[in-house]
């Protein structure tokens, strides 16, 4: 069964990479959920310094790279499970 942060991060993942969005979809592979559910965190904690107007900036923009590290990482995987399938 599928974790709410799970789901948020598959859906805010497939938000940030519309190439990628039917593959996302279509994934049923619950050896992503770690990464999604991390995804939805780190998103969630920009989303969070960036309403409080945080002074830290360093700390949103770690925050943001995690997300863009994540991104990088499940396209990557996508690419290879498309690969294998073909």
């Amino acid at each position: 069964m599928k974790t709410s942060l799970a789901k948020i991060g598959r859906a805010r993942v497939a938000l940030a990479l519309p190439r990628q969005r039917e593959q996302l979809r279509a994934l049923e592979a619950e050896q992503f959920d770690l990464l999604f559910e991390t995804y939805a965190l780190a998103a969630m904690r920009v989303d969070e310094l960036l309403r409080k107007r945080s002074p830290e900036q360093d700390l949103v923009d770690e925050y943001r790279e995690i997300c863009l590290d994540i991104q990088e990482d499940i396209a990557l995987l996508l690419g290879r499970l498309q690969r294998q399938s073909e």
